[in-house]
């Protein structure tokens, strides 16, 4: 995990804005109040995405397209197990995936025929905890992936596995790791929260009920509950005082301007509940220490309480919180889209995608736009239902997100045993290419308008954008933050781009790159040319 930084070099105005109120004062007393976020957005490049609203709110004769990604041909890139193994039977990637000393690392749940085994019965349609263990792999591309045999816990008489060393009797259903680098305990460097559904010799407070649990290691595979949620002098008791996260399931774990934000669905209810399945967004300052206050970060449209909708069961909704990726100055995210029915046999779920400016509250850019659907019945590996997990990386000229399968319509809900089936999979964009303006009207100009920026120093603009060429160009100008062109970067010294491709240079007239501009400034960009038509815009970058 990156740590924050500050005082960074450039920041993004909007994701700071405040109201000022002139209120009752004494006579020496004439400050405003300020209401709303202190800390701006500091980052060491920003990526103004076509698709965020909030960083490019202006625009003119543009409409956005959202592009879904590829999924890899030879998918899962990380297949079941054979009969055996600790994954012989199904995966749950509620994972995550960070790149790490050279490698990707992946941690995901391993299920084993056990798992959905009646203790009475023997029927396959149980879903229990015992089956359920935590699991490694590991790539160097991301895409081809071995289970390292860790020799570190013992599964029906051997150690000749990929489980991590969790504490003993510990079975989850979630594992979401973080790397910190420069925590100065090289042996907490390693942070997870772990969703954890059993916890063996530990005594817990809080009866049965599943828990979300702050954990440190030193090498990503050997791992103790953090000290400081234990009663003081056990080892094996959690603290009646312990401010954890209980009852939620999620797959979102991130830092947000110094804090940890923790997403899901099914905790504490939000002040204003839709029906069912919503994002749920808790926060810490050290992992430590959860607040039970939270925030209701999304759901679906519709999705509220109207007299239409009297069985929540058949409602739209979301599925097991989102999935972030830090971008600096915003947040992506993956979602589950939960196609209710009232007969689970007709349940499934497909991933959406939102963003978030401000950490929590999240949004689509395109009303139920389908990121990632599910395959086809009793075709495709990724039939039923998707999950999502901590996994993005941009890889060359690649954007990598994993995700993962899981089938709503077995277990004892429909009576069908849980199959042997999924795995974890791979979706692939050209990089950063996620959504794009382009031109509504090609018989005229189309432009759009930045928030406000500022530069602690000179910054470097540069494109991704297709359908650029001589005819068909982008112009560049900067204004003020009352939007009057600057002197040197507009008008006749504005810049222009003529080429495509997915990190063009900016470069003004006189064959400089790099911008110096003191206080708040926008960017207007302009699409031109006869076949201004043919142009995507994806996204714009600053650094240094």
């Amino acid at each position: 995990m990156r740590a924050f930084r500050a005082p960074a070099w450039f920041l993004v105005s909007a994701a700071f804005s405040f109201c000022a109120l002139r209120g009752v004062a004494g006579p020496s007393d004439t400050s405003p109040i300020t209401v709303g976020p202190s800390q701006p957005t500091l980052v060491d490049e920003a990526t103004l995405f076509a698709f965020d609203d909030v960083s490019v709110p202006f625009t003119y004769n543009l409409h956005l397209n959202m592009h879904a990604p590829k999924k890899y041909p030879g998918n899962p890139v990380l297949p079941l197990g054979n009969l055996g193994e600790p994954d012989e039977w199904q995966h749950r990637y509620y994972g995550t995936v960070l790149r790490h000393d050279g490698k990707f690392k992946m941690w995901y749940i391993a299920l084993a025929k056990e798992a959905f085994l009646s203790p009475t019965s023997g029927a396959g349609t149980d879903f229990d905890a015992r089956g359920m263990r935590f699991a490694y792999a590991e790539s160097p591309d991301g895409i081809h992936w071995t289970k390292p045999n860790l020799g570190l816990v013992d599964f029906r008489g051997g150690r000749n596995n990929n489980l991590i060393l969790m504490p003993p009797g510990f079975v989850g259903y979630h594992v979401l790791v973080l790397h910190d680098p420069d925590d100065p305990d090289a042996t907490r460097r390693f942070k997870m929260m772990a969703l954890v559904m059993e916890f063996g010799e530990y005594a817990t407070p809080w009866g049965k009920a599943r828990a979300y649990v702050p954990m440190y290691s030193a090498d990503g595979l050997r791992w103790r509950v953090a000290e400081e949620v234990l009663a003081p002098g056990t080892k094996n008791a959690f603290s009646p005082d312990a401010e954890l996260v209980i009852g939620l399931e999620g797959s979102g774990l991130y830092r947000w301007k110094g804090l940890y934000y923790l997403t899901g669905q099914g905790g504490a209810k939000a002040a204003a509940p839709p029906y069912e399945r919503h994002i749920q967004v808790f926060r810490s300052p050290d992992l430590i220490h959860w607040s039970k206050t939270q925030t209701m970060g999304y759901a679906r449209q519709g999705q509220f309480r109207r007299p239409s909708h009297s069985n929540p069961m058949d409602n739209e909704q979301t599925h097991e919180g989102v999935s972030v990726w830090n971008r600096g100055n915003v947040l992506l995210g993956v979602t589950g889209f939960w196609h209710g029915a009232t007969d689970w046999n007709r349940v499934t779920h497909d991933l959406g995608f939102i963003i978030s400016n401000d950490g929590i509250h999240f949004r689509e850019p395109i009303p139920d736009f389908i990121f990632a659907a599910i395959g086809e019945d009793g075709r495709d590996w990724d039939e039923a239902g998707l999950a999502q997990g901590q996994g993005f990386e941009n890889v060359g000229d690649k954007t990598y997100i994993w995700y993962g399968q899981m089938d709503q319509r077995e277990g004892t809900r429909t009576g069908r045993p849980w199959g042997r089936h999924g795995g974890i999979g791979l979706l692939t964009l050209d990089r950063d290419r996620f959504g794009s303006l382009a031109v509504r009207n090609p018989a005229s100009d189309g432009a759009f308008i930045t928030t406000d920026l500022a530069a602690h120093g000179s910054v470097k603009l540069a494109v991704n954008a297709d359908g650029v060429a001589p005819e068909s160009s982008l112009r560049i100008e900067l204004l003020d933050s009352a939007e009057r062109p600057l002197p040197g970067y507009s008008g006749a010294r504005a810049a222009v781009v003529r080429q495509s491709g997915l990190r063009v240079p900016v470069t003004w007239p006189g064959g400089n790159q790099a911008v110096a501009v003191t206080g708040p400034f926008k960017l207007r960009i302009g699409f031109q040319g006869p076949l201004r038509g043919a142009i995507s815009f994806y996204a714009l970058y600053l650094s240094r």
